[in-house]
């Protein structure tokens, strides 16, 4: 389900709407679920057994997997004047808003026939190039990964394969003005172990951990530079950039050989900080404030942080009482003043009443500007994005 807020004229309104994917319009005409929920429903002999289940009513004519499986359920990014819903194991669903402020599932897009492998749920649009840069893993077969970037226009590069010894789980990636930064992490996909009575998604204590740093416009990966990283899993990459004097690659890590170091400072309180953004006019290039989910108590998101990447210092913005929310979404602001000069909107649900609404925080102070009250709940769902009136009027 995607939630929409549109700001017209000094009103605001609200829609929320199924995205009509392939998976969803089979299971609601069928009254339940029946595809495979790839993480947490296939454990062991039971997830086997689901999986047999699922593929013989697939030949059986009664569910169809081969126009998609995914749920659309996990980024967003507006791209060649469409609206698009990703989530990492299909290809994207363009979503149409309406002119009321509505939403319209207009379908699966392949870009023109251009696109034949599923994109992770967090492409890339580099804000001077226009460009939008991404991934796409398997988990089955080789190559196991591939990288790929569509020009301002939608036209497709040629994919280039990254070799991996075994699927490993790429949920993020990150950019710089010249490179692009490749997790290589632990949790890695093993389909035996589910023969062994285990998940396929495993966290491999063994595999080491890296980077890979290649140049973005590269026609092979015969250049790109591994870089270690011990005990290190990143499941969001918040930016990147390049260092040009000391010749490094900020992630936090450098192109010859890695160093961590906390972000917050030894005199600050340890928090637990996950999804987020920066300036999005700033990315891929050197930024000093990420503003983060404080996800306390785990699971749930109590606020947010605004934290000073140069410095470590945390100035915390909670949602007080029983209010909970999820992602926080900067709006920059005029692109010639400060960094942190803009917005930062949150879906906030108090448990106690039963209530939704949309808060407005300046970034700068950390107060609220103004407040949406929602008609309906809005979830703790995963990441949005914000769509001016110019992109809109261009919308196809």
């Amino acid at each position: 389900m995607v939630h929409a807020v549109e700001f017209e004229d000094g009103a605001a309104s609200y829609a929320c709407r199924f995205t009509q994917t392939n998976r969803f319009i089979q299971e609601r005409q069928l009254g339940r679920p029946v595809f495979p929920k790839a993480i947490g429903e296939l454990h062991g002999h039971t997830g086997i057994a689901r999986l047999m289940l699922f593929y013989s009513r697939a030949a059986a004519g009664l569910v169809d997997p081969a126009h998609g499986t995914g749920v659309a359920n996990a980024g967003l990014v507006y791209f060649t004047n469409r609206l698009l819903a990703m989530s990492e194991d299909d290809l994207p669903y363009q979503v149409r808003i309406t002119p009321s402020g509505d939403l319209k599932t207009v379908g699966r897009y392949d870009f023109n026939g251009q696109l034949e492998s599923t994109m992770i749920a967090h492409p890339k649009v580099d804000p001077e190039s226009g460009e939008l840069f991404a991934l796409s893993y398997d988990v089955v077969s080789k190559p196991y990964l591939k990288y790929f970037r569509f020009s301002p226009d939608g036209v497709k590069s040629p994919d280039v394969e990254i070799n991996l010894d075994q699927p490993t789980m790429m949920h993020d990636f990150a950019i710089t003005e010249n490179f692009v930064v490749i997790p290589d992490q632990q949790v890695v996909f093993k389909l035996p172990e589910m023969i062994r009575g285990g998940s396929p998604v495993v966290y491999d204590k063994e595999k080491v951990a890296r980077f890979g740093v290649l140049d973005k416009y590269a026609g092979d990966s015969s250049e790109i530079k591994w870089i270690e990283a011990p005990e290190c899993f990143c499941f969001h990459l918040w930016n990147a950039w390049e260092e040009p004097e000391t010749e490094e690659v900020v992630v936090i890590g450098s192109t010859g050989e890695s160093t961590r170091r906390p972000i917050i400072s030894d005199g600050e309180e340890q928090v637990n900080l996950e999804a987020g953004m920066v300036n999005r006019n700033m990315l891929g290039r050197k930024t000093r404030f990420a503003y983060l989910a404080l996800a306390e108590p785990w699971p749930k998101v109590s606020g947010f942080a605004k934290v000073d990447l140069f410095t470590g210092e945390v100035k915390k913005y909670l949602y007080g009482g029983d209010r909970y929310g999820g992602e926080p979404l900067f709006l920059p602001g005029d692109e010639n003043r400060a960094e942190d000069d803009g917005y930062i909107l949150c879906f906030v649900h108090d448990e106690e009443t039963w209530k939704s609404e949309l808060q407005i925080v300046n970034a700068v102070s950390l107060e609220v500007e103004a407040t949406v009250k929602l008609p309906s709940r809005v979830p703790y769902g995963f990441h949005g994005t914000f769509i001016g009136a110019n992109d809109l009027a261009t919308q196809v």
